[in-house]
């Protein structure tokens, strides 16, 4: 019998980025960056569509998110989700900080006269967010905070890199800033100043701010950081992801049909991962093509011919037949 709805799409998910627990082969890589991220170090994960970069980042983030270290900050930005300028990206990155509970230092600084760059509206709407805080009305303090940052001398780029710098030296932690589908900065009007604000963060011999960069046009990604006279030339660590090997996705494969009480052999496996070259959306479509062919709960070489067939018509197959 067919199977479908949330099962079939938990089984072998083909769209946005991915939970870590639903990825195949990509923990080593995720507890990489990680671990550098984490560190301080600035990285730049270019690859190519529908390799699974979104989910590697996304991952990165949840884990960051639960490491033990007081005061750590992780915010995380999909810069296709309408940011089209430095004033936006700016806003919101002090939004999101905002609105987690080490970001609230932010406030505290503002009243003991810090962040003179932010301008004074800024200052002293954030003074009120700190005095709020005090008074343990945080959900009124966060909104006070958001207000402030969003006020137009408030709230650019380099004032925003800056407070949040100063919240990390203030609290001895870091903040781990991803950015995704980073080859958009390279369309924005004020894209060479913001690569210049970027670069002078980077740089800084003692930023608390490091960044990942992820993008799926990889060569406007890869020209910002590897063009001669670009600002960013020459910054942060290159990282790819590596082929997920036949032996994860062995074993990966036969879970997940497992999880759903499906038989699959072995020899069918590698059918399924012939037709797709290895590659993580092409094999995910195909699987839970499978699904629509089962032979008494089992998947079968003519399961495989007929889901592939079908997985071929999907918008994003870019595979020769």
């Amino acid at each position: 019998m067919p199977l479908s709805g949330p099962l079939r799409v938990g089984l072998f998910p083909t769209s946005g980025a991915i939970a870590e627990n639903l990825q195949i082969g990509r923990s080593r890589v995720i507890d990489q960056i990680t671990t550098h991220a984490l560190g301080g170090e600035t990285q730049l994960l270019a690859e190519d569509r529908h390799l699974g970069k979104s989910s590697v980042l996304l991952a990165m983030v949840n884990r960051a998110l639960r490491e033990p270290e007081d005061g750590r900050l992780v915010l995380s930005v999909d810069l296709r989700d309408g940011i089209t300028s430095s004033r936006k990206l700016a806003q919101l990155l002090l939004t999101q900080a905002s609105q987690q509970k080490a970001g609230l230092k932010i406030a505290a600084l503002a009243r003991r006269g810090a962040l003179a760059h932010l301008g004074q509206p800024a200052r002293e709407g954030l003074a009120k967010a700190a005095d709020l805080f005090d008074l343990q009305d945080e959900a009124a303090a966060v909104e006070a905070i958001t207000q402030a940052l969003n006020l137009r001398d408030g709230a650019t780029l380099d004032s925003a890199l800056r407070a949040l710098d100063a919240r990390g030296h203030a609290t001895n932690a870091r903040t781990v800033i991803a950015l995704d589908e980073a080859q958009e900065l390279a369309t924005w009007s004020d894209s060479n100043a913001v690569q210049h604000c970027l670069a002078a963060t980077i740089k800084r011999v003692d930023s608390t701010v490091a960044f990942v960069f992820s993008g799926s046009e990889k060569h406007t990604l890869v020209a910002l950081f590897e063009t001669p006279e670009a600002p960013l030339h020459g910054l942060g660590i290159r990282r790819s992801l590596p082929p997920i090997s036949r032996d994860d996705w062995l074993a990966g494969l036969r879970d997940r049909y497992a999880q759903a009480g499906i038989a699959i052999g072995v020899d069918t496996i590698h059918k399924i991962l012939y037709y797709s070259q290895e590659l993580p959306l092409p094999t995910m479509l195909i699987c839970q093509h499978t699904l629509d062919w089962l032979e008494q709960d089992q998947v079968t070489m003519a399961t495989v011919e007929q889901a592939v067939n079908d997985a071929r018509r999907h918008p994003s197959w870019d595979l020769p037949a």
